[in-house]
């Protein structure tokens, strides 16, 4: 098992594909960090995964993140893997309701011939924007920023930064999202370029539809017209992403950095 003993820090570990993810690694023997912001679902799934260890965290928050690098500093010294895979597609459940209802309204409106144009801009607060900005692009940077000191006294690593399909194509939705999700792959091919030199190897994942709670909380009839997009006509699953985060984060992709992959069934090529 090429990551026995291995540590291994991932955001996003209480469901999903950050569940699936701790699960492979820790059917493979690494120590894992599992932070979400939910201590309740850490306690209820990702805790009973050997040697996992729960890091109830809110990555927005920078003196948090700081503090969870820091145990795993004195516990154990050092990092081999950091996995950010934490991330919300809306600020709160109110902006996501909104967000799938004006998604069905689009959705009827193809349905019976009659065109539709969403209109988000005027809606998105400063709030709103700030919010998911914080989750999704600055948590990924203050997780980078505490990880790779711990990285480069391990001799090297690998760092996996969750994006989306949103951000490698033109899709209507508030603007937040695809924004955020664009800036990772940023921040990745940067570190990838400042990294290199360190043995650290920075990717991201850009997924399309993957059978996950978030997924299924759009209506079952909009999730399979968005399914019907794909030349592949089903959405991932969560551990057939897990795999794709070992096989970079491990020798089998040692000469892979700065890259994006999207597992998205065709819809990106």
């Amino acid at each position: 098992m090429q990551f026995q003993d291995k540590v291994v820090f991932i955001t996003g570990a209480a469901s999903g594909m950050g569940l699936a993810t701790a699960q492979a690694f820790a059917d493979q023997g690494a120590v894992v960090y599992g932070a979400d912001i939910s201590a309740d679902n850490l306690a209820r799934d990702f805790a009973a995964l050997p040697g996992a260890h729960a890091v109830p965290l809110d990555i927005a928050d920078s003196a948090a993140v700081r503090e969870a690098f820091a145990t795993v500093e004195r516990e154990h010294g050092r990092l081999d893997v950091l996995v950010n895979a934490a991330g919300v597609n809306a600020p709160n459940k109110a902006a996501l309701d909104a967000l799938n209802a004006e998604n069905y309204k689009g959705f009827e409106a193809m349905k019976e011939g009659r065109q539709h144009n969403p209109e988000f801009y005027e809606t998105i607060t400063d709030e709103d924007f700030d919010r998911v900005l914080k989750i999704n692009l600055y948590g990924p940077f203050y997780t980078m920023r505490s990880a790779v000191p711990l990285l480069k006294k391990a001799g090297g690593g690998a760092i996996i930064n969750f994006s989306s399909a949103a951000a490698l194509m033109s899709v209507a939705m508030p603007a937040y999202y695809p924004a955020s999700k664009a800036g990772v792959l940023g921040l990745t091919r940067e570190a990838a370029t400042e990294l290199a030199p360190f043995n650290i190897r920075v990717n991201s994942l850009a997924p399309g539809a993957v059978d996950t709670p978030l997924f299924r909380q759009s209506d079952e009839e909009f999730s399979d017209f968005l399914i019907s997009m794909q030349p592949i006509k089903r959405p991932a699953t969560p551990e057939e992403i897990a795999k794709t985060v070992l096989f970079l984060a491990g020798a089998e992709g040692s000469y892979y950095t700065g890259q994006t992959f999207s597992p998205s069934g065709g819809l990106v090529m």
